[in-house]
């Protein structure tokens, strides 16, 4: 009896040091190959603004495949160069980036995000603009939410052209109900400004609701019950200790969130009816006609924008609404400042062909603001939008930065009175000469067969005449429209 325990004793322990050994020797690989394995947001508060970066601090940024990036913070909390003074002593023509996600760019160097490439090619195709630009975005930040960007950093600038970076979750990230009813929030502690809409329509801004040092918004109470364990939250609780769990987390599909769940969602919803500021969009009564989320079997054949078709007219509505809002506080700064204001549309909003790009294009439209369509200049310039992104991330890689910087170069380049006393030449021909604007070749070898023609796209349909955007009889008459008169 003794000597099989021996020997099975001793193949245990064998196994035990052999797993040991590999575990070491894949821990020393991936340290010597690897800068970091684990994402450093340093953050701080300002106060009336909200959370962004520690100024100088170093922020290291990675998925664990496509991307390790190391961005240093500059004097202002964003992730760009340092700014000019304010205000400007060199006489130039300013743009002024602002976003969220896109425009932080934490995962590519400073030097590849598109503002950068902007006024590196502006240098070259209109040297007589002398075009130079300053960036501020933060992820999670849509519209609303910028508009302290432009106010306390970049209307200080005294900048000619002010360039939005709309991407898809801006149409529901403006709205904080949204963000509440998906994921436990609590729509009145949010890290960032915010709006909040009465029942007659009227909309005002409010400040952040909470000193957040980690940049997240408080959750409403009572909290969740944590997830089961799970291999991949193991490995992320393992991460910071060891670059081998950081490897691995970063391999493994990602879990059904724990907010994904129809008890957690009722209970914040009821938690929220009890609040005067959302009573009105959550009104009590039957589940049919208090569902913020339409039943699967009711979707297809719901009005309006594909991507808000499960949510109900009116609640679609009341998203729009806060986007709309964004955009008039955003012209109205703009127009006072004598500043020129455009918005480039990430090919994001239009590569998912559900109504997105159409809409923004509407809106936008009915304030007199230009849109320059990413999507579409990736694809005249020869290049896919798969190209333009990372393989396992959706994020923006050099590329996509490149293209971006284009598009908005050629926008620009047809538009040069923007820059006001500066345009010392006149535009740029169609072909040829010193302003002439190289696109980037394209990454995919094309064939030498002709290419036939493109079919042009049928012009948007009128916003109003979509059911969506119909007023309901029970919509207060204070009220705006979906998408018609937003």
């Amino acid at each position: 009896m003794n000597a099989p325990l021996r020997t099975a004793g001793w193949t245990l322990l064998f196994l035990l040091a052999s797993t040991v050994a590999v575990f070491c020797a894949a821990e020393a690989y991936l340290r010597l190959t690897l800068s970091f394995a684990t994402n450093s947001r340093p953050l701080v508060f300002v106060p009336g603004i909200g959370t962004l970066f520690d100024p100088g601090s170093e922020v290291r940024t990675t998925n664990g495949r496509d991307y390790w990036t190391v961005q240093k913070a500059n004097g202002l909390g964003f992730l760009d160069r340092e700014p000019p003074p304010a205000p400007r002593t060199v006489e130039s023509c300013h743009a002024v980036v602002i976003g969220g996600a896109l425009v932080e760019a934490a995962e590519v160097p400073i030097a590849d995000k598109f503002h950068v490439r902007f006024e590196e090619l502006a240098a070259r195709a209109l040297p007589d603009l002398d075009v130079t630009a300053s960036a501020y975005g933060f992820r999670g930040a849509a519209q609303i939410a910028q508009l302290p960007f432009y106010d306390a950093y970049a209307r200080r600038l005294e900048p000619e052209l002010a360039v939005l970076v709309f991407q898809p979750g801006h149409f529901t990230g403006n709205a904080p109900l949204s963000r509440a009813l998906a994921r436990g929030q609590d729509p009145d502690r949010q890290p960032r400004v915010t709006a909040v809409q009465a029942e007659d329509g009227t909309m005002t801004l409010r400040p952040p609701g909470i000193d957040s040092p980690d940049g997240r918004a408080a959750l409403m109470k009572p909290l969740p019950p944590p997830p089961s364990p799970q291999p991949k939250r193991v490995a992320e609780l393992l991460a910071p200790h060891s670059y081998v769990a950081a490897h691995a987390a970063a391999r493994m599909p990602r879990g059904r969130p724990y907010y994904w769940s129809t008890e957690r969602r009722t209970a914040w919803m009821e938690r929220l009816r009890q609040r005067p500021d959302y009573a009105w969009i959550l009104p009590g009564g039957s589940a049919g006609a208090t569902t913020w989320l339409l039943p699967s079997a009711e979707r297809k054949n719901a009005s309006g924008p594909v991507f808000l078709r499960r949510h109900p007219p009116r609640v679609q509505e009341y998203l729009l609404d806060f986007t709309a809002f964004g955009l008039d506080r955003f012209k109205e700064r703009t127009d006072r400042d004598g500043a020129a204001l455009v918005i480039l549309a990430a090919w994001q909003t239009k590569a998912a062909r559900r109504g997105m790009f159409e809409l923004l294009r509407a809106m936008a439209g009915e304030r007199g603001i230009p849109v320059i369509d990413h999507y579409d200049y990736i694809f005249r310039a020869g290049g896919d939008v798969r190209d333009a992104r990372f393989d396992r991330d959706g994020s923006w890689n050099a590329a996509g930065h490149r293209w971006a910087a284009e598009a908005l170069l050629e926008w620009l380049a047809d538009n040069r009175q923007v820059c006001g006393d500066l345009r010392k030449a006149p535009p740029r021909a169609a072909r040829g000469g010193a302003g002439r604007i190289r696109r980037s070749r394209p990454r995919r070898r094309r064939s030498s067969a002709p290419r036939p023609p493109r079919p042009r796209a049928a012009p948007p349909p009128d916003p109003r005449s979509t059911p969506a955007c119909r007023r309901e009889p029970s919509r207060p008459a204070g009220r705006a429209a979906a998408c018609g008169s937003l």
